[in-house]
């Protein structure tokens, strides 16, 4: 994956008015359906997930990678709302409707993980998958940076560019010779990672509110966040002990070995939502309720760090019992979450240390410590890469 030059990519002017031009997109572009909103995501997930070790931002991405990940995000979103069943997020028979009939058709309880699903029915799942892969790359991907109502819109490339229109046939998109490259234009990849823990809820919310305006009668709005997007989507309860065995019975930050345990998403749920193995730990409530949504200190993430590298007793423990629970595992994705969301720091963040407790962030130290894991992830291979 080319990369953009290695500087790290921190909030500047050219990220703010990227970040005011990409609200424009939201306030004035045509969104008939949700996918543009779940293209915007997934854009978000694929830069941040891509930051190579030195910070620098990937100059391009796959639009097949883009379309399994909208996927990713509609299989959450598929299960029934209320007895009428999954929620419309058009006025045709839309993705999540089809998504939902399957889920349906297979038999499939509501926790099931697209991961799972894809283990034990393979050829049902791909089926459906390809399809929106498809849907995906020929419609949001070339309609996306339009502004204004269609028929009168106004085409502004200021995210990426791409080499098709949305008259490619579903056929080609799938031929081994398709180039599906988004060449992103220049500094749209730094300007994605620093504005991606601010303008990501933005875009949920514009997203919520299209979906209740879809389903009036059907939806309160605070229930439908959660729904939607909140962590409590997914019940972690299954995942504890498994993880205190990999902790020894003691809490990850404070090492206690007695207290109320809670499951904590180690890169907070607030700023990168990863439910997958590699980013769960077993904390105290008191360490939990009081880290909250900050990043935690480097000395944490050292710890933490020696779970994404191959072949160590973490690593291997964990691959145990995600395939005992099926429960989704990337650690080069949730490596490259990390990336993004460190390296972007400016230094003297304070970090979350202990309760009560916080230190600044040292770039040096950081960057030598996310190197070789850095590396070692990559290894294993990028997400989509074909």
């Amino acid at each position: 994956m080319a990369r953009q030059p290695s500087s790290r990519p921190q909030a500047t002017d050219g990220s703010l008015a990227f970040a005011e031009k990409l609200l424009s997109l939201l306030d004035t572009g045509s969104f008939t359906t949700s996918y543009k909103y779940a293209l915007l995501i997934a854009l978000f997930d694929a830069t941040v997930e891509g930051t190579a070790a030195d910070g620098a931002a990937p100059r391009s991405l796959h639009g097949r990678d883009l379309g399994r990940r909208v996927f990713e995000l509609y299989w959450r979103q598929a299960r029934p709302y209320s007895e009428a069943g999954p929620l419309r997020q058009s006025r045709q028979r839309d993705l999540v409707v089809k998504i939902g009939d399957l889920r349906r058709g297979l038999g499939l309880a509501e926790h099931v993980s697209l991961d799972a699903a894809r283990a034990t029915h393979p050829l049902a799942v791909g089926r459906l998958e390809r399809e929106l892969v498809a849907t995906v790359v020929r419609y949001p991907i070339p309609l996306l940076q339009r502004f204004g109502a269609s028929g009168t819109s106004v085409e502004d490339r200021f995210i990426y560019d791409v080499r098709w229109d949305d008259g490619i046939s579903a056929g080609r998109i799938h031929r081994d010779d398709f180039d599906d490259r988004l060449h992103l234009v220049d500094g749209a990849g730094q300007h994605l990672i620093a504005i991606a823990g601010l303008a990501r809820p933005v875009v949920e919310r514009e997203w919520l509110r299209h979906v209740a305006r879809r389903n009036p009668d059907h939806v309160d709005e605070l229930r439908l966040e959660a729904f939607l997007f909140g962590s409590e989507r997914v019940s972690l309860h299954a995942v504890r002990e498994p993880l205190l065995a990999l902790q020894n019975g003691t809490c990850f930050y404070c090492g206690g070995e007695r207290g109320t345990w809670e499951v904590d998403h180690f890169l907070p749920w607030a700023r990168w939502p990863d439910d997958r193995l590699d980013n769960l730990v077993v904390a105290h409530a008191r360490c939990n309720n009081d880290k909250r949504a900050a990043l935690a200190a480097i000395g944490h993430v050292e710890r933490w760090w020696q779970r994404l590298l191959p072949g160590t007793r973490d690593d291997q423990q964990l691959q145990e019992a995600s395939t005992r629970l099926a429960w989704p595992r990337r650690p080069d994705r949730t490596a490259g979450g990390a990336r993004g969301l460190y390296l972007h720091q400016p230094a003297g963040t304070m970090l979350w240390a202990a309760p009560g407790q916080v230190e600044p962030l040292d770039p040096d130290r950081l960057r030598d410590l996310l190197q070789p894991a850095s590396l070692a992830a990559e290894q294993r291979g990028s997400y989509g890469e074909e």
